[in-house]
């Protein structure tokens, strides 16, 4: 007798399995498409860091095995899980990806100089810490070779510009960010608060800010020529009998009447 073929075995007509080959090539061709599209991306802006969100155009299922085999291949480099860059070569060697970028692109935009790194971007001190300095609203990111990173729980930073954040760090620990004389310290920092507009962005966020800080900062917004109706709803979050150090910046023309020893 003749052999039958299990029940649950299928069988395809030379037209399907014709059909069926088509369309593993087409996919194929469709892959390899993608790796291309996400290779010339990331190499016509070498060092800057990309995200899955900089391909939400490409079918996700496909930009992250394309990712994966770029990075395989040595083409591209991945900074932190999620986050990749086509690296910058030069005589010298391949070129690291910034980490203060880096950090911004963990944290989602919700970092800032802090420390050292602020009071250098600020012009007070020539000094470059060993790790870049963050300061991090809301939770700490993991840990990132090259970075120190330094949690700030209930602020509200959103919208400052970088100069804007450093200066409230650098309020926070003015004793020890400036190698200047007192006064060139207040100019500098009234370079940051002279614009009308940085000064409502600044003053805005001071409000969540440690009752110091919030001090420091009207003073030098009323140095800076704020009127008192900027600073009224500042003034008022403030314990009139409380004294603060406030140390280099104790020179500021205002700084007894917010209350600085």
């Amino acid at each position: 007798c003749g052999l039958s073929a299990p029940a649950d075995e299928k069988f395809f007509d030379t037209k399907t399995l014709q059909t069926l080959s088509r369309v593993a090539t087409v996919l194929s061709v469709a892959k390899d498409s993608i790796v291309k599209t996400v290779e010339a991306r990331l190499k016509r802006r070498r060092g800057r860091l990309f995200t899955y969100d900089d391909f939400n155009d490409l079918p996700a299922t496909a930009v992250a095995p394309a990712l994966s085999r770029l990075t395989a291949r040595g083409e591209i480099k991945r900074a932190r899980k999620g986050v990749y860059y086509a690296p910058r070569r030069t005589v010298l060697g391949e070129v690291p990806p910034d980490p203060v970028v880096v950090g911004e692109s963990i944290s989602r935009g919700r970092s800032y100089p802090a420390g050292l790194s602020a009071a250098n971007i600020l012009g007070l001190t020539t000094q470059v810490p060993a790790r870049v300095e963050l300061a991090v609203e809301d939770k700490r990111p993991t840990p990132l070779r090259g970075v120190a990173f330094k949690p700030r729980m209930r602020t509200n930073r959103r919208g400052l510009h970088s100069r804007e954040a450093a200066l409230l760090e650098v309020l926070r620990d003015i004793h020890h960010l400036s190698d200047l004389s007192p006064d060139a310290t207040v100019e500098r920092l009234l370079d940051v608060v002279a614009d009308e507009a940085a000064r409502s962005r600044i003053i805005r966020a001071a409000i969540s800010e440690p009752p110091r800080v919030r001090a420091m900062v009207g003073a030098l917004a009323k140095h800076a020529g704020a009127s008192e109706d900027e600073v009224r709803r500042l003034r008022k979050t403030l314990n009139p009998t409380t004294k603060f150090d406030f140390g280099s910046l104790a020179v500021l023309p205002a700084a007894k009447r917010w209350g600085a020893r």
